[in-house]
């Protein structure tokens, strides 16, 4: 079962620790109540006020004396006999406890140690397979064996335990997780932490096998001392740096323009403007152009007050103008008669494309947005006009003759 241990208001954010073999609650919280590892996680102000905190807790033994014995007593007297359960199954109760009583959280953490890394991994390939897509968007594995355990070969010739069995280099678990994983295209965020003392798991098998680039972090720790370090952890500050990021991109996908655009003559001295005027465009296309460019500025705000650089956009306005280019160019063959209908083809390639050629993972910049980034390239680039006559020359002579006749 999942127990929350620290919570916040009205967040969607949830980090749950899930221990190793022969490990419980007590590996994250003390008999004193203290939580060494997590505290250095709620030090960080952005986490604790984001992010509520549980811990996953399961059956774990490493010997099973008299089972048969436990298990007639526990039928005679009602009460539950808990025995160690495969990483498949204890997956499936983790899978549960977060559809069913966790269902409202939006964004889930998950940080294993040693055997706990490992039901981490088979939920989220569970869940991925199941629903295409996961609610888990960082997952953190601590001294986890990807690649079985040595220490497990040799329990497992003395003692007959499941979870051992799991844990064991080359074992079928083990063999089809990985399998899983390298082929899946859908995983979420990884980090990988590596303690350079551990003699449990060996290095090599401390990191899964991934598709794409590792984030590996390694430390002076061993197998245990890797969720006890003394002071500062190098682990717990690439995590929070990960989950501040979580965070920016949260606060970036969250942006929605409330406003409704009302043309009070605000942009008619505007250069994007004074293009469409000069080719004539159709006053109809024109205030919809000028929506577009209200919305593109609003969002590229709101971008840039969560800390998006505006020239991490360039890319994006400079596949716009491409598009521009190409239909520009079909005016000039004939292909459009009309300004109108270089105006309408232009807008009707950015929204072919929005979600291919024009994709971006910043999702307040949705096509409407981009209409609205080629008027604000067309208030700044000599390039983008809408009649084939047009140039700088004729634009400052048509602004001096609208001067006028005021």
């Amino acid at each position: 079962m999942i127990k929350l241990i620290h919570e916040t208001k009205d967040t969607k954010n949830l980090i749950v620790f899930i221990h190793g073999f022969v490990g419980d609650e007590k590996t994250w919280v003390k008999d004193n109540k203290t939580k060494p590892f997590i505290d250095l996680f709620l030090n960080d102000n952005k986490v604790s006020d984001n992010f509520d905190i549980g811990v996953f807790q399961y059956h774990t033994e490493l010997l099973n004396l008299f089972p048969k014995t436990k298990s007639l007593l526990g039928m005679l007297t009602s009460k539950k006999t808990p025995f160690n359960l495969p990483i498949n199954e204890i997956s499936r109760l983790l899978e549960s406890q977060l559809r069913y009583t966790y269902s409202h959280y939006e964004s889930i953490v998950l940080i294993g140690h040693s055997m706990g890394g490992l039901v981490a991994k088979r939920f989220i390939l569970d869940d991925i397979t199941k629903n295409s897509t996961t609610r888990v968007k960082l997952y953190v594995s601590l001294a986890t064996p990807h690649s079985g355990s040595n220490l497990a070969t040799y329990g497992k010739t003395i003692i007959s335990n499941f979870q051992i069995k799991d844990l064991s280099p080359l074992s079928d678990s083990i063999s089809a997780m990985s399998s899983e994983w390298v082929q899946c295209r859908q995983l979420p965020k990884r980090i990988y932490a590596q303690g350079s003392y551990d003699k449990i798991v060996p290095k090599v098998s401390s990191v899964a096998f991934d598709a794409d680039t590792q984030e590996i972090v390694y430390c002076d720790e061993d197998h245990f001392s890797i969720i006890m370090p003394k002071g500062k952890s190098v682990v717990v500050d690439a995590v929070v740096s990960e989950l501040h990021k979580l965070l920016k991109e949260q606060a970036i996908q969250s942006i929605k323009n409330g406003q409704r655009f009302v043309d009070t003559g605000q942009y008619d001295e505007e250069t994007f403007v004074l293009k469409m005027l000069m080719a004539e465009i159709h006053k109809t296309l024109m205030n919809g152009s000028k929506q577009a460019f209200f919305n593109a500025e609003f969002a590229i705000r709101k971008l840039n007050a969560q800390g998006v650089d505006v020239e991490e956009l360039n890319p994006l306005y400079e596949n716009i103008k491409e598009l521009y280019i190409i239909e520009f160019g079909h005016f000039l063959t004939g292909k459009h008669q009309t300004s109108d209908a270089l105006l309408n083809a232009v807008h009707e390639k950015i929204l072919s494309q929005d979600k291919t050629y024009l994709h971006t993972l910043y999702q307040p910049l949705q096509a409407l947005q981009k209409f609205g980034m080629l008027h604000q390239l067309a208030s700044v680039d000599n390039d983008v006009w809408w009649n084939k006559e047009d140039d700088i020359t004729s634009l400052e002579e048509f602004t001096e003759k609208l001067k006028a006749q005021k």
